[in-house]
């Protein structure tokens, strides 16, 4: 009997190290995943569009429809109304991070090879002819 304890006993002991190291080096070796961690801004966009109104599938339960009847939390406008005002504050946002973080780069435009225009040219001599005549 002592020696089935024993077996026992360097069984648990063996398969408990193994586990918890198997753990250790599965978090280690995969980091969290990128596309979770960086979150582009067509992304907040997405986010800031559905905040408040949801989307329509999300929408289409039976307390969602009693909700909008009785404007709980909110009614659909005013939902709607919430989110526009949100995406505008992060659109604004956005732009003035877009153009504060680097300078302006300003070129020359370049030099335009036609020497008149379209509209300033003298109208055509013939005659259009429509069908193939």
């Amino acid at each position: 009997m002592a020696m089935n304890w024993k077996s026992l006993s360097g069984t648990i002991l063996f398969s408990t190290i193994a586990t918890l190291t198997s753990v250790q080096i599965a978090q280690a070796g995969h980091p969290e995943d990128p596309a979770r961690t960086y979150q582009p801004f067509a992304e907040k966009f997405n986010r800031a569009t559905q905040r408040r109104s949801g989307n329509f599938f999300g929408n289409r339960d039976i307390l969602h429809q009693i909700g909008r009847y009785f404007g709980i939390p909110k009614y659909p406008e005013q939902a709607i109304e919430s989110d526009n005002r949100r995406v505008n504050q992060l659109y604004i946002d956005e732009q003035r991070r877009q153009f504060s973080s680097t300078p302006v780069i300003r070129t020359p435009d370049l030099i335009n090879p036609y020497n008149q225009s379209v509209l300033t040219a003298p109208p055509p001599n013939s005659n259009p002819s429509f069908g193939g005549n």
